[in-house]
């Protein structure tokens, strides 16, 4: 059977999820643990301490929640780094068995400096690092600990009720946990492609962007999906995964026709529509699949003024989104395609 590249990468990125969920049950513990200590740690009546004594509570809560976190962070530094490793090794696979050529593989040490070194496209002009990412993480968390306590004790809460305030803001950051823990696992990924990718440049066209054909996927993703970009480092020219928070998308290598081993093959990918769970070509974008789906999920995905732009309009998916991926607001939109609301009666 011959290699269908879509198709490996679609199956190895439910992989990288299913690694990205036990990153995230990581993350539950680690907030869990800060929990249970926290709440260990103001177990007396500390509406009746006197201010010095919360003052010195309050250093101490932010002290013990950022080392926590700093454990934490280590230890998902560290296994970040073995999943780098990991996913050279795979990419190389993959290269391999797409290309006719010799290949470079980059060193283990090269790749864990580019994982580590290369900001995350989330909310690009903040430049989160993993370890940036990370420590804003912590220190919002230690924050947000000190103020819940500092509002309670001011209005005159229970203890009771300060506990109860505090697990509902755990609850909140178990959430925010895991979506820190999804968005570094899909960094590495990416990045441990883009080192090999571009360690073995001479051969390729550029990298391909593929998203997830389902509801889920957001405006930015289905917008790239096929569009293939060269390599390089510029968020604008050269976007990469992950575009936003919990973002599935990932890149594929495309080869120069004169060392492609995959060509001519159109092969299958995966697709959740109207209908349920299927196959379609392997070649058909996300907005081309879209465009075969009803009214009703189109609206779903795009919501009802855009579904009639879409429709009607004949706008495109990247007429929805501004050059760094911010999704325009329909009154932006109307001011650059006066035309197109006229089409669509809007």
């Amino acid at each position: 059977m011959p290699f269908n590249i879509l198709d490996a990468v679609t199956r190895h990125q439910i992989f990288v999820q299913r690694y990205a969920a036990g990153r995230e049950n990581d993350a539950v513990v680690a907030v869990n643990n800060i929990k249970d200590q926290i709440l260990g740690r103001i177990a007396g009546d500390i509406t009746e301490w006197q201010q010095a004594r919360l003052s010195a509570l309050y250093l101490d809560l932010a002290d013990l929640t950022n080392s926590l976190v700093s454990n934490y962070s280590t230890a998902l530094t560290t296994e970040m780094l073995d999943f780098a490793q990991y996913e050279t090794d795979f990419n190389i696979s993959l290269l391999g068995k797409s290309a006719d050529a010799e290949l470079i593989i980059p060193a283990n040490e090269q790749v864990a400096a580019v994982v580590y070194s290369k900001p995350m496209q989330v909310e690009v002009q903040k430049g989160y690092t993993i370890a940036r990412a990370l420590q804003m993480f912590g220190n919002r968390k230690s924050q947000q600990i000190v103020q819940i306590i500092k509002d309670s004790i001011l209005i005159g809460d229970t203890l009771q009720k300060i506990v109860g305030n505090l697990k509902s803001n755990f609850d909140l950051q178990k959430q925010q946990a895991r979506t820190i823990a999804r968005t570094v696992t899909n960094h590495v990924s990416t990045q441990a492609r883009q080192a090999t990718l571009s360690a073995n440049a001479d051969i390729l066209d550029g990298y391909e962007w593929v998203s997830v054909l389902d509801s889920r996927t957001s405006l930015i993703c289905a917008s790239r999906d096929g569009q293939v970009y060269p390599i390089g480092d510029d968020p604008i020219l050269n976007p990469k995964p992950p575009a936003h928070f919990s973002c599935r998308s990932t890149i594929v290598p495309a080869v120069k026709s004169e060392y492609s081993l995959i060509s001519s093959l159109v092969g299958k990918r995966s697709a959740v529509g109207a209908k349920g769970p299927g196959q379609v070509r392997g070649d058909l974008t996300y907005e081309q699949w879209l465009g075969k789906q009803p009214k009703s999920f189109q609206d779903v995905v795009l919501g009802k003024a855009r579904g009639e732009l879409f429709r009607t309009g004949k706008l495109s998916l990247g007429r929805f989104i501004d050059d760094a991926g911010n999704t325009l607001t329909l009154d932006e939109l109307r001011r650059l395609e006066p035309l197109a609301f006229e089409e669509a009666s809007i």
